[in-house]
């Protein structure tokens, strides 16, 4: 895991963006993560292996246990346009369980530290993997993969392992 300093304990003030049909609207992270307890999973983008394999399935099968352990919402964020996002989540999320939010300006991964060069595989600048729980604006999670190619400590089974730090009673 990274030891992350994150520049602030309240979530960017950045806009991210998600498709309503074929037009591209936008919401403020701020606003969106206002209230309530979120998961938030980042990921280094869609389509790619880890990704689509394991880490949000994981959480798609782990859904319920999130909603009835008092999580409002599950999100995943990703480096990638909200076109090409909206056409992943089809494929790994039919029944809508997650929802899926473009930064594909990099701007929430930049505010909180967590941007890199993956170039060595073609992908350019993207997010590391990570999990962050928010409540009421708040992060009071963050954690980071040493390699986005890992995927350990941002799993749905490590969110679950924390619910005594989260004061969350998972069933």
């Amino acid at each position: 895991m990274h030891n992350y300093s994150l520049p602030s304990s309240t979530v960017p003030d950045v806009q991210l963006g998600f498709l309503v049909g074929d037009e591209i609207h936008q919401i403020s992270a701020r606003e969106l993560f206002a209230s309530g307890r979120s998961v938030v999973i980042g990921i280094p983008g869609a389509f790619t292996p880890v990704c689509s394999n394991q880490h949000i399935p994981d959480f798609v099968r782990h859904a319920q246990e999130f909603a009835r352990a008092g999580i409002a919402r599950m999100i995943c964020i990703a480096p990638n346009d909200p076109f090409v996002l909206a056409a992943w989540a089809k494929q790994v999320d039919p029944d809508h369980r997650l929802r899926f939010y473009s930064d594909g300006n990099l701007e929430f991964v930049r505010a909180l530290g967590v941007n890199c060069d993956i170039g060595s595989l073609f992908c350019g600048e993207r997010g590391e993997r990570y999990l962050m729980v928010v409540e009421n604006g708040t992060i009071v999670r963050f954690r980071v993969e040493t390699s986005i190619l890992n995927y350990a400590i941002a799993s749905a089974t490590e969110a679950m392992a924390a619910a005594d730090t989260l004061d969350i009673s998972f069933l």
